[in-house]
């Protein structure tokens, strides 16, 4: 997956890259970009030492993209769901004299907000932000764009 954006600033060897979004971009939500706004930023590894101001090229492989997602929304769509049933199963099965619908749905969500959390901090520990980081492949030269009709929209 590849797309084209402007370094804004350098932290070390990332760089803070500001990518417009295209008119082939859907709902999907990855980029946590709403359809109101036009542009995206993101941090990315700078191998080319791309300074700032310059058109870069930001690469992000597609298998990387897939697991991400499956991270941030898979593992806690799978602590609900088995969260919800166990808790189901054992209230049912111990004959507590809990309601069983919302003793259930209560810990399918304390369980996917657990998940969340510990997504969160394996996230701060350093352990997904390098293998799943973008990475600037390529300097480019800066070409005359014509405005999407979303730019044309937003006014830029």
């Amino acid at each position: 997956m590849k797309e084209i954006g402007t370094v804004r600033t350098l932290r070390g060897n990332n760089a803070e890259v500001e990518i417009k979004r295209n008119s082939a971009c859907g709902d999907c939500g990855a980029c946590h970009v709403s359809k109101d706004q036009s542009v995206m930023l993101t941090t990315a590894k700078n191998p080319v030492n791309a300074k700032s101001g310059e058109t870069v090229e930001v690469e992000m492989q597609f298998a990387n993209v897939f697991v991400a997602a499956f991270i941030m929304y898979g593992i806690p769509l799978i602590a609900f769901i088995l969260g919800s049933s166990v808790a189901y199963y054992l209230v049912g099965s111990l004959n507590l004299r809990w309601d069983q619908v919302l003793t259930s749905f209560f810990t399918g969500i304390s369980l996917t907000v657990i998940a969340y959390l510990l997504i969160r901090q394996v996230d701060r520990q350093g352990r997904f932000s390098s293998k799943y980081q973008p990475v600037i492949v390529a300097i480019v030269e800066k070409k005359e764009t014509i405005p999407t009709p979303m730019e044309k929209r937003m006014g830029n």
